[in-house]
């Protein structure tokens, strides 16, 4: 039996240092069994320029100033948080398998989707409202669980001993980008391509290899992206769910073993983070 241990999203640590509050753009759900963190895809600013993550008082400030607020990615992370976590709770009392993990994320792009239908996108100050996503069920010392995008899901045993990490298709499409040359997020063309031509996009491949990445944003193309799996959980000890920003959290047993035991210690440094942790009981 696993019992819900934590679950919280953490600020960005230097808008926390200079008391001052960001868009948040992580959201999560969980209940007793059921979870889901998602991580709302970072837009351009109101001025249709990136918006690097600050460094001092100033750059804190002027981001607050030029950051869309409220956040389409905000938004598209909360439908896709709280939908899955509906749509996968019906499962509480019923026979399943992975096509129905696969069932109930489509299901959320499709309500994505109502956010981004009537929109006019072009890749730059509008883009798809859209997040990269974790979340499973828990059921029978079983875990029904999907994938996309940079979030991820570690199971670790008693021992902190990692067991398994879902995959992470953007990993792919980062080590492919850091080839292109002529590449700098700072130029518009070079955003555009990002979001046009690569984010779901599943026709994109090098020498048979897939090189692009997924987020769910509503487009058809999303499915092929969902990674779902089956697990079973007889050696795990923790079940965890994060954004992309509480990777340095993981990078090994050391790490880990500083905020197991309290795992709120992870808001302590570094960029927007959000962790739901399970433990066995």
């Amino acid at each position: 039996m696993f019992k819900l241990k934590f679950a919280n999203t953490y600020d960005n640590s230097i808008f926390t240092k200079y008391n001052m509050q960001p868009v948040q753009e992580d959201a999560w759900c969980a209940n007793d069994f059921a979870f889901c963190v998602a991580d709302g895809v970072t837009r351009d600013g109101l001025n249709g320029k990136p918006v690097p993550y600050p460094k001092t008082k100033e750059e804190v400030a002027e981001w607050l100033q030029v950051y869309p607020n409220p956040s389409g990615a905000e938004e598209a992370a909360i439908i896709i948080a709280n939908s899955f976590v509906e749509e996968i709770s019906k499962y509480k009392n019923k026979d399943m398998n992975k096509q129905d993990v696969f069932e109930a994320v489509r299901k959320v792009n499709e309500k994505v989707w109502e956010i981004n239908k009537d929109r006019n996108i072009d890749y730059l100050k509008e883009d798809y409202y859209c997040a990269e996503a974790v979340g499973g069920i828990i059921k029978q010392n079983k875990l029904y669980c999907f994938a996309i995008g940079d979030c991820h899901i570690t199971l670790l045993d008693k021992n902190l001993n990692e067991l398994f990490t879902s995959d992470n298709c953007h990993k792919r499409f980062e080590d492919y980008l850091a080839t292109v040359e002529g590449y700098d997020w700072d130029k518009p063309e070079c955003r555009v391509m990002v979001r046009r031509d690569y984010r779901n996009k599943p026709d994109k491949k090098l020498n048979g290899k897939d090189i692009s990445f997924g987020a769910i944003s509503g487009e058809k193309e999303v499915e092929y992206y969902i990674s779902t799996y089956e697990i079973d959980l007889s050696n795990v000890a923790y079940i965890c769910a994060y954004s992309d920003g509480c990777e340095p959290n993981f990078e090994n047993k050391e790490a880990i073993q500083k905020w197991i035991g309290k795992p709120e210690a992870i808001g302590n440094e570094g960029k927007e983070k959000t962790l739901v942790l399970y433990e066995k009981v």
